[in-house]
Formats: C-alpha cells, structure tokens, sequence
C-alpha cells in the first residue's frame, strides 16, 4: 500500500464582511466590559473614543507600527554606514496622513521637531531619515514650493516588509512577528506569499 500524498494546508479563506463586522463588534462589546469592570468610576467623557464623533485628531495607521518601526531600524543599516531611527519619522507621516496615502509638509521645522529632531541639525537629519525611508522603499517623496520633500508617498508597508525579507534586509524572527501580528489583527492576507 503506497503512503498518502502529503498536502500542503491551503489558508483559510479570507473572512467576509459581515464576518468581520461581527468579530469587530464583539471585540468591542468585550473591551467595553473589561474596562467598565476594571475602571468602573472612568466615563466615556474622559476617555479619547473613536465612536465619539465630538471628538477630532485621530489617525488612522498600521497597527504593527512598533514592528515596522523597529524593522526600519534594522534594515537601515543597509542603506548607511549605521542603525537610523527612521521609524520615528514614519511615525510622524502616519500620524499627518488622512487615509489617501499622501502628506503634504509645509514646514520641515515643525515635523523634524515632531520626530523629535530639534536643533541645528533637526532639518538634516529629517530629510536624512527621509531618505533612509525612501531608499528601505516605504515612501517616496517630492519637491515643492515649501521644501525638497513637501509632497510624500506612503507605500504599503507590508510590501516592503516582504521586499525587505526577500532582500535578507530583516530577521526572519522580526518578520515573523510581523506577520504573526498581522494574522491577529486580520492584515495577514497582505504578507502572505
């Protein structure tokens, strides 16, 4: 008797859109009691809710920033002599974004200093690092009246996240992560092969 063919798992399907509507308000109504049962004295009016349409300034971005940003790190080094914390200003273009995936500034003072780049040289090493994201492939940018980088272009990051993997650029433990993250949160169609 010959053994069974082995078969390759194929993925589950990805769910559809009641499906995550359903999941989302769950998770919702679940959040809301733990935090009713933890915070019991804590209102709605002391807390910054999305579903509170009184209140302006959210973002929207990946949730595994952390992890692009700490990839951002790693990979730079292959862009320059040594580890750039340039996730800090990826973070800054995601927090100016308003979800059509283009950020204008005009003025690089102000969100050098937002990255927390602040004194001679916080003009310098905002465009540095800006570079250093455009060369790693997460955004591309031009110039305009206000500046060589005014106009910026966020790209998927899960793209170059697995362009960067291909490269040898980041760990297979830090893509790994990302992509277990990913799965959480319902993005892991975006890595997947």
């Amino acid at each position: 008797m010959l053994p069974a063919p082995f078969v390759v798992p194929q993925p589950p399907a990805p769910p559809n859109q009641v499906q995550v509507a359903k999941r989302l308000s769950k998770a919702k109504e679940d959040a809301i009691a733990m935090r009713k049962y933890l915070w019991p004295d804590v209102g709605d009016d002391q807390l910054w809710l999305l579903s509170d349409k009184r209140k302006k300034g959210f973002s929207s971005m990946p949730r595994t920033m952390p992890i692009l940003m700490n990839m951002i790190g790693d990979a730079s080094k292959r862009v320059g002599s040594k580890s750039i914390p340039a996730g800090r200003a990826y973070l800054v273009l995601w927090c100016r974004v308003f979800g059509e995936g283009l950020v204008k500034i005009d003025n690089e003072m102000i969100a050098a200093s937002e990255a927390g780049y602040v004194g001679e040289r916080s003009i310098s090493t905002w465009r540095e690092h800006l570079r250093v994201l455009k060369e790693l492939g997460f955004i591309d940018y031009r110039p305009g009246p206000a500046g060589p980088v005014q106009f910026i272009l966020l790209l998927n990051p899960y793209t170059i996240a697995k362009q960067l993997r291909a490269k040898g650029w980041v760990s297979e433990n830090q893509y790994t992560g990302l992509f277990q993250r990913a799965m959480e949160i319902g993005a892991g169609p975006d890595l997947a092969d």
